[in-house]
């Protein structure tokens, strides 16, 4: 009979990591380029994410940067979708869909350094960033000079700071990715940044007039940036595989620009998905050149809340700065500037996820707040959907 209940050895059966393994690595950042990977992800063994590893040269000539994008090397990866069939869905799940910077950053509002990290290397060694704060820190410089780049980012498919035996044990095992729920089904899709010289604006910044720019392999003048992914595998013991279905965690990010470029009271941002909902993360800012943002800011958008059917506060709309404490007041972290999360399993247990499933036919769902208006503002919002709870005899009790 399969347990019940997790005892010290069922807990060693249960999660056990064995390290990244390649998925496909040497794979050539282009300019304004994309790559696709079907069939690609061995999930002989459950995995419960993907490792991206971005390096490469940036060399900026002549003349600086006229003003360089906060989140800086990371927009050069414009989007990441991880998708695939699910046969508990059955049908196409897409569980990221998502820009790299804001993929980092968001991660770093729950965790200390989230899951991943970046270095530059300036030509005295790599030396990694700083985690972002208040003032959001420059990634990059729009200065001359070379500069070698790593970004390191997990996407993990568990709810975010629920790492290993920390808050909530069984976090990682219910969101596995298994053969028999994905079979070989996952794709990878990945989108990049286009940023010249001459005074071009890019996901970069802006260039000056003799602004030259080139981008080369790590470490090197030639050859190209290349991205390496690696699957996150998991081996579970026999006397737990069988007790447990794994759920299913979607993050989709949503772009919103009109509701934000025009100042208003209680202005509705965003219609949510009636699903599940663990966090709701925001990013309010300005750009150009979508995605990438030449500010992030706190000041656009000035209060925040979640409204169900006109009238009744799921998170009351108040001051942004007062929903920004919940990094510091929970997770022991420094807010982020431009970032905001607004948490329903801040105790660490996805049980408490919003039931937006709940919400009957014709209500709304919505994140609404007061709007200062500015010229070119963005928010990408983050809806977190469990589209499938964890099941089986270890999730007994839990539910979406």
């Amino acid at each position: 009979m399969p347990p019940t209940k997790l005892t010290k050895a069922n807990l060693r059966d249960l999660y056990r990591p064995i390290g990244p393994k390649p998925i496909l690595t040497g794979i050539a950042w282009s300019q304004g380029g994309s790559t696709i990977l079907s069939q690609a992800v061995d999930l002989s063994l459950p995995i419960r994410g993907i490792r991206l590893v971005f390096t490469g040269r940036l060399v900026i000539g002549t003349a600086a940067f006229s003003s360089f994008n906060p989140e800086g090397i990371l927009n050069l990866i414009t989007n990441i979708t991880i998708q695939g069939v699910n046969a508990r869905q059955q049908g196409n799940i897409t569980l990221w869909n998502i820009d790299l910077p804001t993929a980092y950053t968001l991660t770093n509002l729950v965790a200390y350094r989230g899951n991943g990290y970046v270095t530059i290397n300036t030509g005295a060694g790599e030396t990694i960033t700083a985690i972002p704060s208040m003032p959001l820190p420059v990634i990059g410089s729009g200065n001359t000079g070379t500069y070698d780049f790593r970004v390191v980012q997990d996407f993990v498919f568990h709810p975010l700071e629920m790492n290993a035996f920390g808050k909530q044990p069984f976090a990682i095992p219910g969101f596995l990715a298994r053969n028999e729920e994905w079979k070989d089904s996952i794709q990878i899709l990945m989108s990049y940044g286009t940023q010249a010289g001459g005074g071009a604006a890019g996901v970069l910044g802006t260039s000056a007039g003799t602004t030259t720019v080139t981008f080369s392999s790590y470490g090197s003048g030639a050859g190209s940036p290349t991205i390496a992914l690696y699957s996150l595998p998991v081996m579970s013991g026999l006397a737990v595989k069988d007790s447990y279905v794994p759920g299913v965690l979607s993050r989709v990010s949503f772009p919103v620009t009109t509701p934000l470029q025009s100042a208003g009271s209680n202005v509705a941002l965003l219609n949510l998905q009636k699903q599940p909902t663990p966090r709701i993360f925001v990013k309010i800012g300005v750009s150009t050149v979508s995605p990438a943002f030449s500010s992030v800011s706190d000041t656009n958008l000035t209060t925040i809340g979640v409204l169900l059917g006109g009238n009744r506060n799921i998170r009351n709309k108040v001051d942004i700065y007062a929903h920004k404490n919940q990094g510091p007041d929970v997770y022991d972290r420094d807010p982020i500037q431009g970032y905001t999360v607004l948490d329903f399993i801040d105790q660490g247990n996805f049980d408490s996820s919003f039931p937006g499933q709940d919400v009957g036919d014709g209500a709304t769902f919505q994140v609404i707040g007061d709007v200062t208006g500015v010229a070119n503002a963005l928010g990408i919002f983050v809806q977190e959907q469990l589209l499938h709870a964890p099941a089986g005899d270890l999730y007994a009790g839990s539910g979406s």
